[in-house]
């Protein structure tokens, strides 16, 4: 009995040499997404800020959002990881399907902001930290100055019957006004 309990182990630990793979889960080895901008019909602009010191952000074209993010990945060197993002600016442009994808394919957290900026959203990567514009929205909402924009909030206004939904207009100097989305 002992034999086949030894026999049986010793099965058990090859295989686990020799089926054991390189883990891919290492932080450092990923850009770790904090914000995004998606603006286009056509093609999809989509710039990107990720949990970085100095703030940097990347902006790229393609014909959908997958193609801008695979460019992204190879301009970075890295992949990108999706789950921590906090805010979401969006333009008039197919406002449903951009944030189905963000929820569902990206699996962005639900908390995760959404605002109206245009197609100024480079300017205000550039021009304002991440901190101070989702500081602003979360400001105006608490005042009531905008209404609730989180991503579930959102999604469900624009699914429900009216088809439209009130997030946050912002500027690089924060949140400024009310914009409707359809």
């Amino acid at each position: 009995m002992n034999k086949k309990i030894l026999f049986l182990s010793l099965m058990i630990m090859t295989a686990f040499c020799f089926c054991s793979c390189e883990s891919n889960g290492r932080v450092h080895d990923k850009n770790y997404l904090r914000a995004v901008s998606v603006s286009g019909s056509d093609k999809k602009t989509v710039t990107f800020t990720f949990f970085t010191k100095d703030g940097k952000y990347i902006t790229t074209s393609g014909k959908d959002i997958d193609s801008a993010i695979e460019l992204a990945e190879l301009q970075t060197g890295r992949k990108i990881f999706t789950g921590y993002t906090e805010m979401i600016l969006i333009d008039d442009f197919n406002s449903i399907d951009t944030l189905e994808y963000m929820l569902h394919k990206w699996k962005v957290s639900p908390s995760c902001i959404v605002a109206y900026a245009g197609e100024n959203a480079e300017e205000i990567f550039e021009n304002s930290s991440i901190e101070r514009l989702s500081g602003s929205v979360h400001a105006a909402i608490k005042q009531g100055k905008s209404p609730e924009c989180d991503i579930i909030t959102v999604l469900g206004e624009l699914l429900s019957n009216e088809k439209k939904a009130e997030i946050a207009e912002i500027t690089s100097d924060g949140a400024i006004a009310v914009h409707t989305i359809n």
